[in-house]
């Protein structure tokens, strides 16, 4: 298993209040990035239909963003701009665009209220997603939250992260979720004993989290003795 961030390089999804459903502007997160020594982040705003479905609103354009207006004027920390996208349905559809704009870096996730497929076939949903789309997906977020444990089995995920590795696509240690309680063990377990690439986010939606979870999600990792960890817990 190859941990692509390690603590102290960068975080892949983190929510800003100025594009989403995060308590902190863009630039706050920024900030505390440099304080942090990080090289690198991505911010994972919402998509479009995640922020309709549950009544949430940005506090600009994204056109600010996408056309380059925005620069980090604080610190040398590079910053990407991504998208949570959101699984649709059974057929593999997703929705990746900010306001008509689609990010190139995109962390796929599914949200209970979003999803319309019928039940039972969130497995086929993920394994189309990845089959139609899987070049665009960077990696799968939160795949083993407790919400969706209903839905797939620790098998299941199995078979979703086999699809995901021979596409290319990066798995999620969700250091929010896990410290918040939203995980489910056996499926992060089965999760962790096969996926070949390993983002370890925060998820974050508070500067508290951002700044302490993703140590306690290396904490997991190393009290579990999972390979690959070797020098990436540390700062």
């Amino acid at each position: 298993m190859n941990i692509i961030n390690s603590l102290g390089h960068g975080d892949y999804h983190l929510h800003s209040s100025t594009l989403s459903d995060g308590l902190n502007s863009i630039d706050e997160i920024v900030i505390r990035a440099g304080l942090m020594n990080y090289t690198e982040i991505a911010l994972t705003d919402h998509n479009r239909e995640y922020m309709d479905r549950y009544g949430f609103s940005a506090r600009t354009h994204y056109s600010i963003i996408a056309s380059g207006r925005w620069k980090n004027i604080h610190n040398p920390v590079r910053v990407i701009f991504g998208v949570e996208a959101d699984l649709l349905n059974e057929k593999g559809d997703i929705c990746r665009d900010i306001r008509g704009v689609e990010p190139e870096f995109m962390v796929l996730s599914c949200h209970e209220r979003i999803y319309k497929g019928s039940p039972g076939s969130l497995k086929t949903a993920y394994l189309n997603a990845i089959g139609r789309c899987g070049p665009a997906i960077t990696l799968l977020g939160h795949l083993c939250a407790k919400s969706l444990s209903n839905e797939l089995s620790p098998k299941d995920v199995q078979e979703i992260v086999a699809a995901a590795n021979g596409a290319g696509i990066a798995l999620e240690l969700n250091c929010a979720n896990l410290v918040n309680g939203k995980t489910s063990l056996p499926h992060l377990r089965a999760m962790l004993s096969c996926c070949k690439a390993l983002y370890v986010n925060s998820d974050a939606h508070t500067l508290h989290e951002f700044q302490t979870v993703r140590h306690q999600g290396f904490a997991y990792l190393k009290e579990n003795h999972y390979p690959g960890l070797l020098g990436h817990e540390k700062e």
